[in-house]
């Protein structure tokens, strides 16, 4: 089964992106570091899914657009492609949307994830329909104070741990497995006889 992943950078704190939403914070501890675990990860990716802002971070440097599989961009405003990348712009307007774009890239990935990349805004729609099923976070060492939020959530949600891996420089990545709510079901209706104050004409 497909599993839908959002894997992020985040402050200890709980920031994606500091107070100006730039992430020139988490660029200064490099990438070598991460290269290894990162390969790892994208290798089992499939389809990607952004909002427009983090498309907007890539478009600053289009030759780091590095995805060979589908992406879908979630935007209000016309957006310039990449040459050569298969990118699909389109809005997403309320769970309804999210389910359809869920279920597109879930197709388009095959036996593999769907990384849901960000940003935290994106990435909560998707946690709140039910449709996020891990967390892959990987806390780095500095405090923020304010910023973009990791997951504004409109509910409280539980997590079940897979793992973790520490990294020299200080940073953690956290591994987790969405719990999903719960679906009540409609109670069975007892036999009259089990209820006295029930009656049968």
């Amino acid at each position: 089964m497909t599993k839908t992943v959002y894997y992020v950078a985040c402050s200890l704190d709980g920031f994606i992106a500091d107070r100006e939403n730039s992430l020139d914070w988490l660029m200064e501890f490099g990438f070598e570091e991460f290269a290894e675990q990162y390969a790892d990860f994208i290798a089992d990716i499939g389809a990607v899914i952004m909002g427009a802002d983090t498309y907007d971070f890539i478009l600053n440097d289009p030759s780091e657009w590095s995805y060979t599989m589908p992406a879908w961009v979630l935007s209000h405003r016309e957006l310039p492609g990449i040459d050569g990348a298969d990118i699909r712009f389109t809005r997403a307007d309320g769970p309804g949307d999210i389910a359809a774009l869920h279920a597109a890239a879930t197709l388009a990935a095959g036996e593999k994830k769907v990384w849901v990349i960000g940003g935290g805004n994106v990435a909560s729609q998707f946690a709140d329909a039910g449709l996020l099923d891990e967390l892959q976070v990987t806390i780095m060492p500095v405090l923020l104070g304010a910023g973009r939020p990791l997951l504004p959530l409109a509910r409280n949600t539980g997590l079940t741990a897979l793992g973790t891996t520490s990294f020299a420089g200080g940073a953690i990545e956290l591994r987790y497995s969405v719990n999903k709510p719960a679906v009540n079901k409609p109670a069975l209706d007892k036999p009259a006889v089990d209820n006295p104050a029930v009656t049968r004409p």
